[in-house]
């Protein structure tokens, strides 16, 4: 209804409510699909802001409960430090191939490669240059 008059103004659309379809979730830290069994933390009020909010499969929470049984803080941080060990070890993010050094044979071995390389080229080029002479001078 429209203001001031009583008239009903139709737009001519069709309305229909649409079913609830169920959000899949992810671990917050293995990222897994949740399907059934997930548990939702969130942390406790002496936490400085801002205050988080997880869901996690079993196995991490598994994790989870045995990192808070191990560790020896007693603040309201605790629940946030225990979440980031988990985290570190189940990550898929934590499994990035880390920067390993060169050692010295890798170091020599590319080192000999590249003089190879060069000489390979250079011999190629000497024979284009003789095959060159040969075929102007005929």
């Amino acid at each position: 209804m429209t203001q001031g008059n009583n008239v009903t103004v139709e737009t001519g659309q069709v309305t229909r409510r649409r079913g609830y379809w169920y959000k899949l979730s992810r671990c917050s830290i293995c990222l897994r699909l949740l399907w059934l069994r997930l548990v939702m933390l969130s942390e406790p009020v002496g936490v400085p802001e801002p205050l988080r909010h997880w869901i996690l499969c079993q196995h991490c929470y598994q994790a989870l409960l045995g990192e808070l049984s191990r560790s020896s803080i007693r603040s309201p941080l605790r629940l946030r430090i225990a979440i980031g060990l988990v985290a570190a070890e189940r990550s898929p993010a934590a499994y990035s191939a880390p920067a390993r050094p060169k050692t010295s044979e890798q170091e020599a071995f590319q080192k000999e490669f590249a003089v190879f390389t060069w000489l390979m080229i250079l011999f190629a080029l000497m024979h284009m240059v003789i095959f060159a002479i040969i075929f102007t001078v005929r």
